[in-house]
């Protein structure tokens, strides 16, 4: 074995052959490399082509674009006229008898232009035929007002035997500042008393709170539908013992311009406090319980019971008056007149028990009631919380739970048997804000405010019979405390009021009084609306 062999050319020759073979396996891959990147560009540039052109591109997230819709008419509806129940006592076609020699039923509506513009069309016709029973703007004059001048039109007592509906166009891009209520008045029968009622706007979903069906109380819920569209309307009852499961509350056909009255006896029997909900399939609908007591042969007054907010946690109920306590007490003594005293009715309609806190502000400030204000309300049931250690005076109740609750006031004023009482039923109502137009009733009216958590102002502007504004004036409120205020301290004749408030949350209502014994009770009607802004999605 001798030293290795030097290498000679073939050895060298196969050293270069070898590394030629592996640069050209190096640009072999580097040519796929490069090709597949030009690939993935071209798709890229496709992708993004594509993106831009909308071809192959409706996964892609896209903005939904918000469109302005414009604020619609205003519709009231202003309700019939109380009417004694006789014959068929249940069911949805009740009979009535003649009314009293005395009763009066009457509508007042009010509407008011923008600043600088015209009054918007505006009228009161029948919700039956829509036949036209009064325009608003009937005497106006077609030249534009000066800027900063708002043209008004007022009707007073119009006299009414049916359903009475409000309308009136978009005043703008806001919705008319308009309201009407109607006013019911009897001095001799079996209605005799004082009831007054906010014509209000349709609504799929109401509750009522405060009607009795116990022996000497009838409670006829109105139902009216003035749509185009006919309505199929469900009832959902609560009393004192839980839900009540009346037959004939579910499917109540409510045709276009129709009332329906259904005699809550029929349905819930034998109740001291009662709670509805109204919910309507198609056309929305206005409800109001036409509420009379009879004890024995001396009437015990009458109401319209309008619906209540909506069951949430918090409530506050404004426009509550209370006669004096002793008075009260004595006359709760005589026969058939324990309902006399004044109470908060509170409905929890939801599956779990309810604490219920109540504060009472007066105009002297926070009362203190006895037992300190709390109480448990059981699931499903309406119960009746004592309102009758309150002095004499109006009062606005604030109400908190840690369940959503419904509620209303119901009171009575009189103090002799043998001359009768009459009864007030005060719902719950929303926080003021600007625009609440109230429309004075035929009657003694006060308005009252209260901020339960803050101090507060509110403008008020009378509005005369004529149309015309007065001047405005501000009203401040302390914190916790009822102001009343009369319509006359606004100066002249006043038929209705516009309403502006600021600072803290405000509530208000009106309280009604007629003779020795009338009393009704009054919320305050919302505020005008504009238009909204709802997005709107193309697709397929």
């Amino acid at each position: 074995s001798g030293p290795a062999p030097a290498a000679g050319p073939a050895s060298a020759s196969g050293a270069v052959g070898s590394r030629e073979r592996k640069r050209g396996s190096a640009r072999r891959s580097t040519g796929r490399w490069a090709a597949g990147i030009l690939l993935l560009a071209c798709t890229g540039a496709v992708a993004a082509g594509a993106g831009v052109a909308g071809i192959g591109a409706s996964a892609q997230s896209v903005e939904v674009p918000f469109a302005e819709v414009p604020a619609g008419p205003l519709t009231g509806v202003c309700p019939e006229p109380l009417r004694l129940l006789s014959g068929n006592v249940a069911g949805t076609d009740a009979e009535f008898s003649a009314e009293s020699t005395s009763a009066r039923s009457v509508v007042n509506a009010a509407v008011l232009a923008a600043a600088g513009t015209q009054l918007p069309a505006a009228g009161l016709a029948k919700v039956a035929d829509g036949a036209s029973l009064a325009e608003l703007s009937a005497g106006t004059s077609d030249t534009p007002p000066l800027a900063g001048t708002r043209p008004g039109a007022v009707v007073r007592d119009r006299a009414v035997s049916a359903a009475t509906l409000l309308s009136a166009e978009p005043s703008g891009a806001l919705q008319a500042t308009a309201g009407a209520g109607m006013t019911y008045t009897a001095a001799d029968g079996d209605l005799t008393g004082l009831a007054a009622a906010n014509c209000q706007a349709p609504a799929n979903d109401l509750w009522l709170v405060g009607a009795r069906t116990a022996v000497g109380a009838t409670a006829v819920l109105q139902l009216t539908n003035p749509s185009q569209t006919a309505a199929d309307v469900d009832l959902e009852l609560y009393g004192t013992a839980g839900p009540v499961d009346g037959p004939g509350s579910r499917g109540i056909s409510v045709g276009p311009g129709q009332t329906r009255n259904v005699v809550l006896a029929g349905l819930a029997a034998n109740q001291e406090s009662l709670a509805v909900r109204v919910r309507s399939s198609g056309g929305p609908v206005a409800a109001v319980i036409s509420q009379n007591i009879l004890r024995g042969l001396t009437p015990g007054g009458v109401e319209l019971i309008q619906p209540t907010t909506a069951p949430q946690p918090a409530q506050v109920i404004s426009g509550v008056r209370i006669q004096n306590p002793e008075t009260t007490r004595k006359l709760a003594k005589e026969d058939g007149y324990a309902s006399v005293l004044p109470s908060l009715q509170v409905a929890v309609p939801g599956a779990s028990d309810a604490v219920v806190n109540l504060r009472v502000f007066g105009p002297a400030g926070e009362v203190q009631l006895e037992g300190g204000g709390s109480y448990n309300v059981a699931a499903g049931t309406v119960s009746r919380l004592p309102l009758d250690s309150l002095p004499e005076g109006t009062y606005t109740l604030d109400i908190s739970a840690d369940a959503g609750v419904a509620a209303a006031a119901v009171f009575s004023r009189g103090s002799d048997p043998e001359k009768g009482t009459d009864v007030g039923v005060a719902a719950a109502g929303e926080r003021l804000g600007s625009e609440h137009l109230a429309v004075l009733p035929s009657a003694d009216s006060v308005l009252s405010f209260t901020a339960p958590d803050g101090a507060a102002e509110v403008q008020l502007t009378g509005v005369t019979a004529s149309g015309d504004l007065l001047a405005e004036k501000t009203v401040k409120l302390g914190a916790g405390s009822v102001t009343e205020v009369r319509p006359g301290d606004l100066g002249g004749s006043v038929a209705a009021v516009l309403i502006h408030a600021t600072g803290a949350p405000v509530f208000g209502a009106q309280s009604v009084t007629g003779g020795e014994t009338g009393i009704s009770a009054l919320t305050l009607p919302r505020g005008n609306v504009g238009g909204s802004r709802v997005q709107v999605g193309v697709g397929y």
